[in-house]
């Protein structure tokens, strides 16, 4: 019996069972201000120099993924693709930035400075997918 709710739960996790009605994405409000938080923690904690033993660029990723699992579990509509989107921009916005600013004299605030382009890039791509239509309509003309 224990076994079958384990797979039960494991299941639920990846595909929610037939008839439930699915969430509504996370308001802009509440997308705007894990946005700003993030931002806010991994500039403190750079700026105070703690990069080294905490990351500011490390504390704004995991947000920012907290948030994608939250939508996954919550059941948000799209939310494998939103999901992929925004790892997938997350990590290469970062690495793009990074890149480009790889000759600055601080090496702590351009890994910062391109943690937030990916943060930005990601939470857009999480508000844009999750808020597509569940089908499109195609019209034959």
């Amino acid at each position: 019996m224990e076994k079958y709710r384990v797979t039960q739960h494991i299941t639920r996790f990846f595909w929610l069972p037939r008839g439930t009605e699915r969430r509504q994405p996370t308001s802009y409000a509440r997308l705007t201000g894990i946005w700003l938080a993030s931002i806010a923690v991994g500039t403190a904690v750079t700026a105070a120099g703690w990069d080294e033993e905490y990351g500011g660029a490390d504390i704004m990723t995991v947000i920012v993924v907290l948030n994608v699992l939250d939508d996954i579990i919550t059941g948000v509509r799209h939310r494998w693709p939103a999901a992929l989107a925004a790892v997938g921009l997350l990590y290469g916005g970062s690495r793009l930035t990074g890149a480009v600013l790889s000759d600055s004299p601080e090496p702590a605030w351009a890994t910062t400075i391109a943690a937030a382009v990916g943060v930005t890039l990601a939470l857009a791509a999480t508000a844009a997918v999750t808020r597509l239509p569940q089908r499109l309509a195609i019209t034959a003309r």
